[in-house]
């Protein structure tokens, strides 16, 4: 194990050169000498310094709008108001859905539940006044409501 590890770090620390030459002029433009170890910790380096600097860009400048799911506050407020509605209509909807169920259910004889209504005492109800069946002048001939007003207004000051 010693000598896998001894081999391991011999090749971190062996050294390379890396050079640029001009190919007009065979002329070295650049050299670099360099470890494993030291091109390792100048990568990692430039990629920490490229994240840093593309979070920096996303998040202090208006591109930070198009990110999905960032927003303004406004644009928050308004999704909160519209789920409110959202869930008013949604019990608005279902309050109609099991109104109409009840009412089929007493439309088709199947309600069970307790009724609204109390039974007429049919001794109490006039039999003439479920009876009367208006005239025809009495239905069309009615009188204009400004000139029933002027009448009540007479016969108040004749009695």
């Amino acid at each position: 194990m010693s000598k896998n590890k001894q081999q391991r770090t011999d090749v971190l620390n062996n050294h390379y050169r890396i050079v640029f030459i001009n190919d007009d002029t065979l002329q070295e433009v650049i050299s670099f000498r360099l470890t494993m170890k030291k091109l390792y910790v100048l990568f990692s380096t430039l990629f920490v310094i490229v994240v840093t600097l593309t979070t920096c860009v996303l998040l202090l400048t208006p591109l930070k709008y198009y990110i999905p799911g960032y927003g303004n506050r406004d644009t928050h407020l308004q999704v909160v108001k519209l789920k409110r509605n959202v869930d008013s209509l949604g019990d608005l909807v279902a309050a109609q859905q099991s109104y109409e169920l009840n009412l089929r259910k007493l439309i088709n004889g199947d309600y069970n539940g307790k009724p609204d209504t109390t039974k007429l005492d049919l001794n109490r109800v006039k039999t003439e006044a479920m009876n009367f069946i208006p005239a025809q002048k009495d239905l069309y001939n009615k009188p204009h409501p400004a000139e029933t007003k002027k009448a009540r207004k007479h016969q108040t000051s004749n009695d």
